[in-house]
């Protein structure tokens, strides 16, 4: 066999499988998530503006502890199952613990996506206050010392 043919032919195939590759590579990294089997993502805990409030929650109670997204049903009971599918679901923004962890305040940041539903936000209002909670709403995050006379 002639070289120069031997060495065509042999380039030839080394550019075949290169393309091969790099078409497979390709197709597996576009196609993947559609064959992905995973299920559940991380996301967020806060948004942002949820961030900026809990740490003006930290800089106006440093003695206390903060939480976040607490659910209702950490907070309150029913003996009655019915009455408690009202509120199994909901989370409250942010609840402030003293040092005996016992609850001072729930605190609950409205945001534009709660326009129009204010009577909802009522209600949760009433089930937290009818257990014997102190409810905060704010649209805006307040200054340390407005939290701080509000809270006591």
């Amino acid at each position: 066999m002639h070289p120069v043919k031997y060495m065509f032919e042999s380039n030839h195939l080394i550019f075949l499988v290169i393309g091969f590759l790099s078409t497979a590579i390709l197709l597996f990294s576009c196609l993947r998530p559609f064959f992905s089997k995973q299920e559940f993502f991380a996301r967020p805990v806060i948004t942002s503006f949820e961030s900026r409030m809990f740490i003006r929650l930290q800089q106006a109670f440093p003695q206390h502890h903060v939480l976040a997204q607490v659910a209702f049903s950490a907070l309150i009971t029913s003996h009655h199952y019915k009455i408690r599918s009202k509120f199994n679901r909901k989370v409250t923004d942010f609840v402030i613990l003293d040092k005996e962890m016992k609850v001072l305040a729930i605190i609950e940041l409205d945001d534009p996506s709660h326009i129009g539903k204010e009577l909802e936000d009522q209600k949760r209002d009433q089930m937290l206050q009818e257990a014997g909670y102190q409810v905060q709403r704010y649209t805006q995050i307040p200054s340390i010392k407005q939290l701080q006379m509000d809270i006591r």
